[in-house]
């Protein structure tokens, strides 16, 4: 149909694979952050005259939602022009479509190629392999000298406030959110990377959400990662079986064939990972983990502290929280701290 006719939308939400309800305990999956932007913020962009719906059988979650975006609408119309469906967004086929997210980003937003203007003096401090009208740097962002940047296998897109420092290695089609730093970090394979994140080592194919670090050598590979994770210094995805065999995830009780042979792991909202942890092809880790242990496999249930046997008290991890976000300037909302109450008491 065409963009014009489109003028009633729904986002349905009222059912979260497994997979993607790992990513989604604290967040709409059109909040997820996919490219440039993310699927709410595309969709506005793109059909500006529609009103948007939402539908979510989850009563707190619903209203936290609609509280967020004020002009999105509650569900309650027979007939849409245009029904987006949670179902048909899982981490690994989001991950197999950055290249054409961040393609209909640059399309729909005009911004990106006002970087241009500003771009051919920083082009003699980095080394740049393929061609340049693939690539938008920010005006306000620092590449230092000894970076290369590749443009060969897609666009760069490099938002403000980004600083990439000597011997870091960034090859398309791949973004990179505002106020990140990245340190001698070699990414590629299409990539998407949040605001305010802290980056090193090696990174494949992967999606990380706003402020999660992986700052220190190890490989993080065909994986999906929420905000506020941290990975400690050498921790490590597999993304591929030994025998090249399809990948099942878990989440809770639910098995899911992700139908591909290449795919690591998925981290929710606030885990973090130890020094030196092999998480096993497959893993999924859920929200508001402290995991320590040197080889982590299967799925990790919600707020495990150190093991299965442990639970990550909710004054404590509301504390901790507090704090980590506090480093990056942000306060917790009194929203998001009733969406994390409700979701740890529903567990408990």
């Amino acid at each position: 149909m065409v963009a014009s006719k489109i003028k009633k939308i729904l986002i349905n939400e009222s059912l979260s694979p497994p997979g993607l309800d790992i990513l989604t305990r604290f967040r709409s999956f059109s909040e997820l952050r996919m490219g440039y932007s993310t699927l709410l913020e595309r969709l506005v962009k793109k059909f500006p005259q529609a009103k948007i719906y939402y539908i979510n059988e989850n009563k707190e979650f619903l209203e936290s939602f609609l509280e967020r975006h004020s002009g999105i609408l509650p569900h309650s119309e027979k007939n849409y022009d245009l029904e987006i469906n949670s179902t048909d967004y899982q981490p690994w086929e989001m991950l197999q479509n950055i290249p054409t997210y961040l393609e209909e980003d640059l399309s729909l937003f005009g911004e990106l190629s006002k970087w241009k203007s500003k771009l051919k003096p920083k082009l003699k401090r980095f080394e740049l392999v393929g061609k340049d009208k693939h690539l938008y740097i920010h005006p306000s962002s620092q590449v230092y000298p000894g970076v290369v940047i590749d443009t060969t296998t897609g666009p760069v897109i490099i938002d403000k406030d980004v600083v990439i420092t000597s011997f870091s290695f960034i090859q398309g089609p791949i973004y990179i959110g505002s106020e990140s730093r990245i340190d001698n970090l070699r990414i590629g394979g299409g990539s998407v990377v949040g605001r305010n994140c802290r980056l090193g080592g090696e990174i494949e194919n992967s999606i990380i959400q706003d402020y999660s670090n992986k700052h220190h050598e190890g490989f993080l590979g065909h994986s999906v990662l929420g905000s506020w994770v941290n990975m400690g210094a050498l921790s490590t995805t597999s993304d591929l079986k030994n025998n090249y065999g399809t990948i099942e995830i878990q989440s809770g009780d639910n098995r899911v064939n992700t139908g591909t042979i290449k795919f690591g792991s998925i981290i929710g909202d606030f885990s973090k990972i130890g020094i030196g942890v092999m998480l096993n092809t497959g893993t999924t880790i859920d929200v508001g983990c402290n995991l320590v242990d040197s080889r982590i496999t299967g799925y990790t249930p919600p707020f495990t502290w150190i093991s299965a046997e442990k639970k990550y008290k909710l004054d404590r991890f509301l504390s901790d929280s507090k704090k980590i976000m506090a480093r990056r300037s942000v306060n917790m909302s009194d929203l998001q701290e009733k969406l994390i109450m409700n979701y740890y008491g529903k567990l408990n």
